[in-house]
């Protein structure tokens, strides 16, 4: 017979706080009763809650960041840096529903990234989970839990315990959130993940092309050769001919002029 999983036995006020969830499914309460739930399971500092519809930019449920973090969080990450997110990137991907620690899912060289530089360090998180809710099809709600600079990194066995009540927590989570409504009279918003397809389009090589969207998702030359089946050195030598033909010189610059390409600035 196979053998049946075993998680981290759950701490004893989880029954109660469990309860409490159910009772404020619908009102505005939730989201306080859905961060005593998983606070049971793990400890973090913030909790983000977002609806990716398709390829279209998430739309915010609930964050308790600061003013300055809500800003890089909320506004600059909906206005494209959400593409190379590797909790999006494996949704879009057809990831099983669930928990995973960012590192379970990103590049190997995710922290050396120019996207982590530009995002995650900017708002001093150092580590951070994503429970994974399917809506439909096309529809995803996250629930981004992040520890901060001066915080451990999460731990296999708070995915393990977040793993081991995610049928409560993703029917909660849907209850309250799921099934949103269609754009009225048929508005589409802009197809984000075409259009990072066609960053350098009409100037690079499809090769060239290629290895610059594996360093925008964070991966280093290694990863990137192994990725498309063809030398490091080769890898090297494509992206030398990407910012030469870009007009750039460093990953900084890759990155910006990506974002301006993704928000239509450029």
């Amino acid at each position: 017979m196979p053998e049946t999983p075993s998680f981290p036995p759950m701490p004893s006020g989880w029954v109660k706080a469990m309860t409490g969830l159910a009772e404020t499914v619908a009102t505005e309460r939730f989201p306080g009763a859905l961060r005593q739930v998983l606070s049971q399971c793990c400890s973090f500092d913030s909790m983000v809650i977002s609806r990716y519809a398709g390829t279209q930019p998430p739309v915010p449920l609930y964050q308790d960041l600061d003013e300055l973090q809500a800003a890089i969080t909320v506004e600059f990450y909906a206005s494209g840096p959400y593409l190379l997110d590797p909790l999006y990137q494996a949704c879009r991907n057809g990831c099983t529903p669930g928990a995973y620690r960012l590192l379970d899912l990103a590049p190997e060289a995710f922290y050396r990234s120019e996207y982590y530089r530009a995002f995650y360090r900017k708002i001093s998180i150092s580590d951070e989970i994503g429970i994974l809710v399917q809506d439909g099809a096309e529809n995803w709600l996250i629930v981004s839990l992040a520890c901060f600079a001066r915080q451990q990194r999460f731990s296999a066995a708070d995915t393990d315990r977040l793993n081991a009540a995610f049928d409560l927590i993703s029917a909660s989570v849907l209850r309250q959130w799921g099934q949103e409504e269609a754009a009225p009279n048929g508005a589409q918003a802009p197809d984000w993940e075409d259009r990072m397809q066609t960053f350098g389009s009409g100037v690079l090589s499809p090769r060239e092309r290629e290895v610059v969207q594996l360093i925008l998702q964070g991966h280093s030359s290694p990863s990137a050769a192994a990725c498309l089946g063809i030398a490091e050195g080769t890898v090297k030598v494509h992206r030398h001919h990407a910012y030469t033909k870009l007009g750039i010189g460093s990953q900084a610059e890759l990155f910006s002029l990506a974002i301006r390409h993704l928000t239509g600035a450029g």
